[in-house]
């Protein structure tokens, strides 16, 4: 052990008991007139109503954020329902645990435990687990139902603090790396591609006259198993030969591209389409589904290290490649045989064997939500980028995507940001963990995604207000998207259901107007 102090990151691997497990005492639970207690037994009861609210009801608990900063813990109880069922479809509808990580900007991070529904007339463990910041505004905690009805009984309720396996560290006082010619880089503002099928040489000049300096090439469309793992190599090698074709119109124009994998091999575990034993058993133990295979299955994680190691050595030295993106949006709930940060860590580790320049980007958590990214632990190595993906609130920025409710009551049921009190300031405070990490270590920021329906009523001030925040922080970004779907376009308006061409936009004039900036000096 050095004598140096260490920080630490803590990811997943290993992962053993703690030495403790504490009850949660009766007292200290905060029960709605839904519920009830009795001989050791809490019991959540919803009488089954057309068109259920989505709201989490049940037995409540607030844990301290500051009690248990920089550690992971992981909060159960015996659980049994009778008759869970609900009138609309979601994989958050049912009885669970959920853990709420409020952050000072009032934006919230979920980790739910398995989801119960139907009848489950034999006590089960359940367990919801998440790592805790000690700058979080709140953490609750609650057992109960989320947009169901039926009867949910649950006993024993406890919190254990998690042992966990060091995979990082870093020295106290660590700050990040970036040789001279990555450093001395401007500003970099653009887009998210087209489909790498879609995309042409003309959508790269028509990317120049709107004076972008940055594309992220996501690799996307075109892979129908993700599970073959000789089919997936088949199509990476085709979209890297797309990319390759396109690099002469990017250097003629001045325009650095992101390699952005946004198709890891294997895929994501997917409700009723679990295979394999260690993910399976992790997807069912915390509900979640959204982890990568290459996480819990050694062939898919050799395989997402040896793509890695094959786009290195094609794209090494290129001036073009601004960074490679090792995953669009890692998820991970509860343990992972390998993390969400120590896979990244693995892939990093690999390039550098071969590349020792190129920037590598890095994602948080939680689909690279901003809410996450206090769990987020700068790496040892040299270019590193850390990016997160900015849709908040969710609710506004995604609002009618999906909702057959919403659509038929457009637009009556549309809503601005600001009606709900968010404002710049706010938005600001949401990011706070992204500021006070790149203050801490000087690291670079990318936000590799971020965008609003068409619809939203106010979405040209939301824009100018999130990238007014990202130029004030002086972080990287890259709009989503440009000619993907209509719903993001700045080139389209409309409604949820009739979106057309619009050359003058408002959205636009505002994308624009920032992008403007890559031509100043």
């Amino acid at each position: 052990m050095k004598k140096i102090a260490l920080v630490v990151c803590l990811f997943l691997t290993g992962l053993i008991h703690g030495q403790d497990i504490v009850p949660i005492p009766p007292s200290e639970l905060k029960f709605r007139p839904e519920t009830t207690f009795e001989n050791g037994i809490y019991t959540v009861y919803i009488y089954q109503r057309p068109e259920i609210e989505n709201e989490m009801v049940g037995v409540m608990w607030k844990l301290s954020p500051q009690k248990y900063a920089g550690k992971m813990v992981r909060i159960s109880a015996e659980m049994r329902t009778e008759g869970i069922a609900s009138d609309t479809k979601g994989q958050h509808v049912g009885a669970k645990i959920l853990i709420s990580c409020i952050n000072p900007g009032g934006g919230c991070t979920w980790f739910p435990s398995r989801i119960l529904t139907g009848t489950h007339p034999q006590w089960e463990k359940v367990s919801a687990v998440c790592s805790v910041s000690g700058n979080l505004k709140s953490v609750g905690v609650v057992f109960g139902l989320q947009q169901a009805w039926g009867k949910m009984e649950f006993r024993n309720p406890t919190i254990e603090v998690l042992k966990e396996k060091t995979v990082v560290s870093v020295p106290k006082g660590f700050k990040c790396e970036y040789s001279e010619r990555f450093a001395k880089l401007p500003p970099m503002r653009g887009v998210m591609s087209p489909s790498t099928f879609r995309i042409t040489e003309q959508d790269i000049r028509d990317l120049a006259r709107w004076n972008a300096n940055l594309i992220r090439y996501q690799m996307t469309d075109g892979l129908r198993n993700r599970r073959d793992l000789a089919e997936y190599d088949r199509w990476i090698d085709s979209q890297l030969a797309k990319l390759e074709s396109l690099m002469p119109v990017l250097k003629q124009h001045g325009i650095k591209v992101i390699i952005d994998m946004h198709r890891v091999p294997g895929g994501r575990y997917v409700r009723g389409l679990l295979l394999g034993t260690a993910g399976a058993a992790a997807a069912a133990a915390y509900g979640d589904n959204g982890r990568f295979l290459a996480m819990e299955e050694p062939e898919y994680r050799e395989a997402y290290l040896k793509t890695w190691r094959k786009i290195a050595a094609r794209f090494k030295d290129n001036p073009a490649v601004y960074g490679y993106d090792l995953m669009n949006e890692p998820d991970q709930v509860g343990t992972a045989r390998w993390g969400w940060l120590e896979l990244q860590y693995d892939a990093a580790k690999e390039i550098r064997k071969i590349d020792p320049e190129t920037p590598i980007i890095v994602e948080c958590n939680r689909f690279a939500n901003p809410n996450a990214f206090f769990s987020m632990v700068p790496l040892p190595l040299k270019n590193i980028v850390y990016s997160i993906h900015m849709y908040e609130p969710g609710d506004y920025t995604h609002q009618g995507i999906g909702d057959p409710k919403y659509v038929a009551d457009f637009p009556k049921s549309s809503w601005d940001y600001r009606s709900h009190g968010w404002n710049r300031e706010k938005l600001k405070q949401l990011l706070k963990s992204v500021s006070d990490f790149q203050k801490k270590y000087g690291a670079r920021i990318l936000v590799g995604e971020f965008s609003v329906v068409i619809w939203a009523p106010g979405a040209a001030d939301y824009l100018n207000e999130i990238i007014g925040i990202f130029e004030e922080y002086h972080w990287d970004w890259t709009y989503h998207a440009f000619r993907e779907w209509s719903g993001w376009s700045v080139e389209h308006s409309g409604t949820p259901t009739q979106m057309r061409p619009d050359s003058n936009t408002d959205r636009k004039r505002i994308l624009l107007k920032y992008l403007e900036r890559n031509r100043q000096p």
